[in-house]
């Protein structure tokens, strides 16, 4: 009975391997001249969050899932809310400039910043739904085409 038990859980280990060596072999986010190019929307933020920044963050969500569902599918697009208050995530505040609780969007190639926006202009329209979700898609846009 023993090494039955033991038997199956080598086999589900194996196998668990398996399917790890499958996820690192997968093909890149695009196929843009072979490289890896993924756009990170990053939203970042202190420890301490006001009603503002929590909504702030939950309609740059909402609008680039909204916008670009596709693009979010196949991870050419992500949103990733950062604690900058964690000491870990302290050196983004110098990295992308960060006055205040901000969206940046990143356009990176290999998993290195390529370029990337401070969209400065979030807190200006968060009381204006419509003008903030055409400012935030209109900015995620021209970074995911490389500001062409």
């Amino acid at each position: 009975m023993k090494q039955k038990g033991l038997l199956a859980a080598l086999l589900l280990m194996a196998m668990a391997g398996v399917a790890a060596g499958a996820e690192k072999s997968l093909p890149p986010a695009t196929k843009e001249s072979g490289t890896n190019v993924q756009t990170v929307a990053y939203y970042f933020h202190g420890t301490i969050r006001c009603e503002t920044c929590l909504k702030l963050e939950k309609q740059a969500r909402e609008t680039i899932e909204r916008r670009f569902p596709a693009e979010m599918a196949e991870k050419r697009l992500v949103f990733k809310p950062v604690n900058y208050d964690k000491p870990e995530n302290a050196h983004f505040l110098k990295d992308y400039k960060l006055p205040c609780p901000s969206l940046v969007v990143v356009r990176q190639k290999g998993g290195k910043d390529e370029k990337w926006k401070l969209l400065d202009r979030t807190w200006e329209h968060i009381e204006n739904p419509v003008k903030f979700n055409e400012y935030v898609e209109g900015e995620v846009e021209k970074v995911m085409e490389g500001f062409k």
